[in-house]
């Protein structure tokens, strides 16, 4: 389980935010990419395999131990990619057949982060591949030990679809269901997991009546009845940690945040935000609970991570770190408890 969110009436400032909720320990950390390192995809039979160097540099945060692959991350030119769970997604095993470069898809988010700079280079980037989901055996480098959190996925493949923002106002999700990839313009803002986006924003028509204003006293049959406290225009707004009431949630807070503010108000927004959607430990059976969150301001640019048990915010303002020009790359803690 997972949510993310842009504040998308916020129209001077481009600030998204998003938690990662998982039942397995993940031990992120925070890999801080320079440009000018050399990329592959997972090897395949199958015709050519995507190779690159990142012409951008960026900040990502990692799981499991693998290093190379991003759940999410934040670029120089402040786009930044998310990967979410949905169940529905489904790859072929190996690339269709053709001449286009074949990428799996736990490298897209570090391909599209170190190439790309807007939304609409994700699209034409997505269109001249083909993509394909590697088990996580597969992608595992020989060698390196397994670390125990990444025992019980050796034989899995990442069913998730992905989230984009840039600096410019360009809001995206990328799905690939029955082989097929599906790419939507998120004006809405939000995502989660599943059903897919589409059914998200149809079900949205279940909650038109919500507001951020007062009910006024109404006359009942005579009888004048007053509203009991405040925050009465968002009875009805569903208080589940479900994936369908999470998105309900998130598009209120992404059409609520309007108005004049600062960089630095927005961010603490955007955190207090999450909040709303964060999934306590021990609250769903399934054992997902929200192990990161980070905030992204697209303008500065900078990537803010707090962790579970931390009590800090960390601020990975990427000029500050030096992405810009080539160097070694290195990582770097989330916040301790």
């Amino acid at each position: 389980m997972c949510t993310d969110v842009r504040f998308v009436r916020l129209e001077q400032l481009h600030v998204s935010a998003r938690t990662l909720d998982f039942a397995f320990e993940l031990g992120s950390q925070v890999q801080v990419v320079p440009r000018g390192q050399t990329w592959s995809a997972t090897t395949t039979d199958a015709g050519p395999v995507l190779t690159w160097t990142n012409s951008l540099g960026f900040v990502a945060l990692d799981g499991f131990g693998m290093s190379d692959f991003f759940a999410d991350g934040l670029n120089e030119a402040g786009l930044s990619v998310a990967t979410l769970w949905l169940p529905e997604t489904s790859l072929p095993a190996v690339p269709a057949a053709g001449d286009d470069p074949a990428v799996d898809f736990v490298n897209l988010a570090g391909w599209l982060l170190g190439t790309c700079r807007t939304v609409e280079d994700v699209k034409a980037a997505l269109a001249a591949v083909r993509i394909w989901n590697a088990p996580v055996r597969a992608l595992w480098p020989s060698g390196r030990p397994v670390p125990p959190q990444a025992e019980p996925l050796l034989d899995a493949v990442f069913t998730e679809h992905l989230s984009v923002h840039d600096a410019h106002g360009g809001d995206l999700v990328v799905e690939f269901l029955d082989g097929r990839m599906q790419v939507h313009d998120n004006s809405v803002g939000v995502l989660t997991n599943s059903p897919t986006y589409p059914w998200h924003v149809t079900n949205l028509r279940n909650y038109l009546g919500l507001t951020t204003a007062e009910d006024q006293p109404y006359n009942l049959m005579g009888m004048p009845v007053t509203p009991t406290g405040n925050g009465t225009g968002l009875r009805g707004l569903p208080g589940d940690v479900t994936p369908p009431s999470r998105f309900v949630r998130a598009t209120v807070l992404s059409q609520a945040v309007e108005g004049s503010m600062d960089a630095r108000a927005a961010v603490n927004q955007a955190f207090h935000s999450l909040d709303l959607v964060s999934v306590p430990r021990r609250l769903a059976a399934s054992g997902d609970y929200t192990q990161w969150y980070v905030v992204r301001d697209h303008d500065a640019p900078a990537l803010y991570t707090r962790s579970y048990d931390g009590w800090t915010t960390d601020c990975h303002d990427l000029a500050a770190l030096g992405v810009a020009a080539e160097g070694p790359r290195r990582a770097l803690p989330l916040p301790a408890g």
